[in-house]
């Protein structure tokens, strides 16, 4: 990942708004990604020059988050504009935190929670020398996801086996 300089970044963003050429022309005249580009004009048009300049990395607090999303929503402004707008380093994060509050709420939004908390425990994978349970001694459930796979893969190997007669139909017979 390429490090820009706080002035290498600002002159990007004047020669963009001083410019006639558009994003991706100057991005290639300042040797710069132009998604970087793009980012900074974006924070410059909400921040100003600070919305540009490198900022510490930070834990944004549970109120900050919810704000976020609100302004999200009520005003329908993407993801991309609400970073620049609250000064959030990467835009993808606010995106992640509309995520995981659609599907955990709002505890998924604190500080420290692990989405690991809230997922089932696997059960251990069954080792080569391990013995299989019994049919009997399985679930309803197992025994119904195992038909189910047996299924879809019978059903595969027919349609390769289609395919394969359909092919030796299809190809000449030399000689004929």
């Amino acid at each position: 990942m390429v490090k820009y300089t706080d002035k290498q970044k600002l002159e990007a963003v004047d020669a963009y708004r001083k410019g006639t050429g558009g994003l991706i022309a100057t991005a290639k005249a300042q040797g710069v990604h132009v998604d970087s580009l793009r980012k900074w004009v974006a924070g410059h048009s909400a921040r100003g020059a600070a919305g540009v300049v490198t900022k510490k990395r930070s834990n944004y607090d549970l109120n900050f988050k919810l704000e976020v999303l609100r302004r999200v929503s009520d005003e329908g402004i993407s993801c991309r504009q609400a970073a620049a707008l609250f000064d959030i380093r990467r835009f993808d994060q606010v995106a992640e935190w509309r995520r995981l509050y659609a599907i955990h709420g709002a505890a998924a939004l604190q500080p420290g929670w692990k989405q690991e908390q809230t997922m089932m425990s696997k059960k251990p994978r069954r080792r080569d020398g391990d013995e299989a349970p019994a049919d009997d001694q399985r679930s309803r459930e197992e025994l119904l996801r195992d038909m189910q796979q047996l299924r879809m893969e019978n059903a595969y190997l027919k349609k390769v086996q289609a395919l394969v007669r359909d092919k030796r139909r299809s190809v000449p017979v030399k000689g004929r």
